[in-house]
């Protein structure tokens, strides 16, 4: 996680600015053996529903206080799943944000082991996803690039997800790498472009 342990203050580290520059919002690390989360500012404010948040051990409960109501249970379901085995995992879910309402975020991330396999840390980032198809519905013409590059995110994810439940390891490595490669090319265009999430 990008932020320093002694922001306790809830001040937002010079390292947010960056990578809000490259389309990610905020980032997130949860500690599985003190079964406390630790967020930046940007991630404190959408997952936890609080920015002053940032940098603080969290509860599950209190971590998870800004996730949309239908989407606790699942998600809570993911992050035990991904303590069970090593990979990337990439999750799409919904937020209610005190300041911007409900918003789409996807979280990728990582989970790192001990020597016994027992799951330590998780560590990834968040990406607001609201601006880029924000109720299921195209917000851009047909033919437009941007509009075609955002349902190739939505389907995109939605394979990964299908595949990783088939638990086919030639064919996770692919469709991990497609998914994070509009992933990457998304936050580009959302970096130079004029309107920003927030």
């Amino acid at each position: 996680m990008t932020d320093s342990g002694d922001n306790q203050g809830g001040e937002e580290p010079r390292s947010d600015h960056a990578l809000a520059a490259a389309g990610v919002v905020g980032t997130w690390e949860w500690d599985h053996r003190r079964k406390v989360a630790r967020y930046s500012r940007g991630a404190a404010e959408l997952l936890a529903g609080d920015a002053a948040l940032a940098g603080r051990d969290l509860a599950p409960d209190e971590a998870l206080a800004g996730v949309y109501d239908d989407d606790v249970a699942w998600l809570r379901s993911q992050i035990h799943r991904g303590t069970t085995g090593p990979g990337v995992a990439v999750r799409e879910h919904r937020v209610r944000s005190r300041q911007y309402g409900v918003r789409r975020v996807l979280c990728r991330g990582r989970t790192f082991f001990d020597t016994q396999g027992n799951a330590t840390t998780s560590i990834g980032i968040v990406i607001d996803i609201t601006e880029l198809e924000a109720d299921g519905h195209r917000r851009f013409g047909a033919g437009d690039d941007e509009a075609l590059l955002h349902t190739a995110a939505n389907h995109g994810v939605a394979a990964y997800e299908a595949i990783e439940a088939t638990a086919l390891p030639s064919l996770l490595e692919p469709a991990r790498a497609l998914l994070m490669a509009i992933g990457r090319e998304i936050a580009r265009r959302v970096s130079k472009g004029p309107k920003k999430l927030h």
